[in-house]
Order: C-alpha cells, then sequence, then structure tokens
C-alpha cells in the first residue's frame, strides 16, 4: 500500500552504539488502522510480548473512557499513534518528493502489504475508535495521525519501554521482562549497558530470569505456581511474577550474589525455598490461609537469605539440609528476645493469618525489614545459646 505526502523525519542520539532513526508521520483511516494493527501482548504463550493487557475503564462509553471522548465530548486525538513495521517481516520505501529541512523530507512511503502493524503507543485510542464505530459509522473513516517505524522486534521493545516508562508508568512485572530482555540480547546497543543496565534496573533484570528458573526448570516449592504476566489467577498460585521478582531483587543487592551466576542463585534460592517449605509446609499446602507467601512473608525471608546463607557458607555446606539447621533455630523460644512477638516459636501458627499475631499484619518494607531483623536476631539468639551450652 502507498501513503502520499509523508513526513520522513530522522532522528538520533549520541549514546554508544545509537544510530539515526527514520519516523515517517502520516494519516490514516482508523478502520484501515485497525485492520492492519495488533497488540504484542505478554502471555506466558508468548513470552516476548511487552505491552499491557487493556484497561476496562479507559474502554467505556463515560466521560473517562476514550468511545465515551469520541462519542459525546471533542473527540480529538492531537497526539500520534506509533506503530512499528518489523524489518524481520518486510522494508518500506520512501519516495523522496521535497524537503522542509536538513532531517525532514516530503514523499511517498510503500508499506508492504502483508506485515503487521504492531502498536507501541495507543492501544487504548485504537481500541476506543473501533468500539465507537460500532455506534457511529462515520468514525470509520476518522483521520488517525500516526508515527511509523521500521525496526526490529528488540527497538519496538526498546522504543516502548523509553516512550511508556518517561511519559508514562510501565507496569512493574513488564518493566521487569523488558529490562530482562534488553539486558540479555545481544543485538542491543552499548548506551543500554551504560545507562539503563546498571544498578537497581541491571539487578530487576537478573531477578526476572532467576524467578523464570524457579518457575520453570529447578525442583523447589515455586515450580510451576507462580502467577506470570498475562496469566489468569489460579487456586495453586503461590505468589505472582511480579511479586518475587521484587523480592529476588533484594538479594541481589548483596554483593556476593551480585557477581554469581544467575542460575547459581536461583539455585541456591531453590534449596533455600525447599528449606523453608520442608518446616513450613502447611503455609505451602493451604497458603491462602498464612501469610508467609504474602508479602510479608517474602519480603522477610528474602532479606534472611543472606544471613542464612552466610551461616551456611561459614560450616562450607551451603545445602538445603544444612539451611534448614539454621532455619529451624525460629521454631525454639526465645524468651530474652528484645521483641515479645517473636519470643515464642515462630510456627506455622504463627503466619497463621488469623491465629498469628498482629505483627504479620503490617505493611510496608521498612516494616517487612523490622520483621527481617528480628527472625535475624531470633536465629542468632538461639545459635549463642547452643555455644554457651
Amino acid at each position: 500500500m502507498k501513503f502520499e505526502n509523508v513526513q520522513r523525519i530522522v532522528q538520533w542520539g549520541h549514546g554508544e552504539g545509537a544510530r539515526e532513526i527514520p519516523l515517517y508521520v502520516f494519516t490514516v483511516p482508523a478502520e484501515a488502522l485497525a485492520e492492519k494493527a495488533e497488540i504484542f501482548k505478554r502471555t506466558p504463550q508468548r513470552r516476548k510480548g511487552y505491552q499491557r493487557e487493556l484497561t476496562p475503564a479507559r474502554l467505556r462509553t463515560g466521560k473517562l473512557g476514550v468511545p465515551g471522548y469520541l462519542l459525546n465530548q471533542m473527540g480529538i486525538f492531537p497526539t500520534s499513534i506509533l506503530v512499528n513495521v518489523r524489518k524481520e517481516e518486510g522494508t518500506v520505501k520512501f519516495e523522496k518528493k521535497g524537503s522542509i529541512g536538513d532531517f525532514i523530507e516530503i514523499g511517498d512511503l510503500v508499506v508492504p502489504d502483508h506485515p503487521i502493524w504492531y502498536v507501541i503507543d495507543g492501544q487504548h485510542r485504537l481500541e476506543g475508535l473501533k468500539i465507537a464505530t460500532r455506534k457511529k459509522e462515520d468514525l470509520a473513516k476518522y483521520p488517525v495521525i500516526l508515527t511509523m517505524t521500521n525496526e526490529d522486534v528488540l527497538y519496538e521493545m526498546l522504543i516502548f519501554y523509553i516512550v511508556n516508562s518517561r511519559v508514562k508508568s510501565v507496569p512493574t512485572g513488564l518493566a521487569y521482562r523488558i529490562l530482562q530482555r534488553m539486558l540479555y540480547d545481544i543485538k542491543a546497543p552499548k548506551w543500554i549497558n551504560q545507562t539503563i543496565m546498571r544498578g537497581a534496573d541491571r539487578r530487576k533484570a537478573i531477578a526476572a530470569t532467576i524467578v523464570d528458573f524457579l518457575n520453570m526448570e529447578l525442583e523447589n516449592p515455586f515450580k510451576g505456581r507462580i502467577q506470570e504476566v498475562g496469566e489468569a489467577r489460579r487456586p495453586e498460585h503461590l505468589t505472582t511474577d511480579e511479586t518475587l521478582t521484587r523480592y529476588m531483587t533484594l538479594v541481589l543487592r548483596e554483593s556476593m550474589f551480585s557477581e554469581m551466576f544467575d542460575r547459581d542463585v536461583a539455585e541456591l534460592l531453590a534449596e533455600y525455598w525447599g528449606a523453608i517449605k520442608n518446616i513450613y509446609p502447611e503455609c505451602f499446602e493451604h497458603h491462602e490461609d498464612y501469610l508467609l507467601l504474602r508479602t510479608i512473608g517474602l519480603s522477610s525471608l528474602s532479606r534472611l537469605f543472606p544471613t542464612i546463607y552466610g551461616y551456611c557458607a561459614r560450616d562450607g555446606d551451603i545445602s538445603k539440609n544444612n539451611m534448614e539447621k539454621y532455619l529451624r533455630c525460629l521454631l525454639e523460644d526465645t524468651p530474652e528476645h528484645r521483641d515479645v512477638d517473636f519470643r515464642r516459636p515462630i510456627d506455622q501458627k504463627w503466619w497463621h493469618k488469623v491465629d498469628g499475631p498482629g505483627i504479620i499484619h503490617g505493611t510496608g518494607e521498612g516494616h517487612y525489614t523490622d520483621v527481617f531483623i528480628n527472625l535475624g536476631e531470633k536465629i542468632s539468639a538461639v545459635l549463642r545459646k547452643r555455644k554457651g551450652a
């Protein structure tokens, strides 16, 4: 298909590996866009997807929905919808007719008929137009301002991340997965590692990979029981991909783990959580009745992992059995503990959402840190008592 009077705008940056990117700006009828466009959502069957689920509220006919805006309000969209025709699927051809400036040309754009137009930004506008068209047929001819790129899928995802993370937030679970792909893709330009892939963002990308090992490969209590991004919640799910990745990131803040291979860290965590399950089997079997696998448990016990690892490393025995030996210190009485809720055994009843102490219902990372500190002090108290004996 051929589009006339298209602007070809070339933009660029100076990061290492950055290059000139041509953008093609033109208008297209809503109906024609709807026929060609696809939203590349992430699901368990499509792990390379990067788009979020549609937000139902934005597709209603009320005042805050796109259909309602078109049917009952001003109905203009002054900003463009951003799409990509992947290089892997087809190459667009630009026939120059004139120039506006050094990096802005006017001409005709020939787009192959077969490739999909992947929507990078504007999915709710597109879907809202389709809904509104069912009420007002003239909206099928609604002129949509379009910006088209012709990049590979890596750059398509990278553009999505930049547009959404710097203008409006990417859902956390998707952000982890996008960072993961950028870190491990050997074709990624160097500026990504030099700017985005540093510190916390790098840890998030590695943590997402560790969660994949736990969910899909290694034998551990979480295998096959983590709700992935884009997956419906099922009774057997113990937690979400997003939540567990967040707390695996805490582990990687410790330098001893940040320098290890991601699989090696995953194997250690598989053993650690296996030891926890041996001590608290009911918390896994009937997880809905306990808070051990909610944020307070996942956060505090993830923070405790480096402590348990340190004890085991000192012994020269980093096995599940040795980890369990230290974790079982939590089951003992420590009457000298400064916090009354940690003097009695931290047993399964302690984690029960009804029978447990009020402290397990506290929220916020500061509170979870306090719980971790108290758990660590309890283990230390038991070990001191044994040593003294």
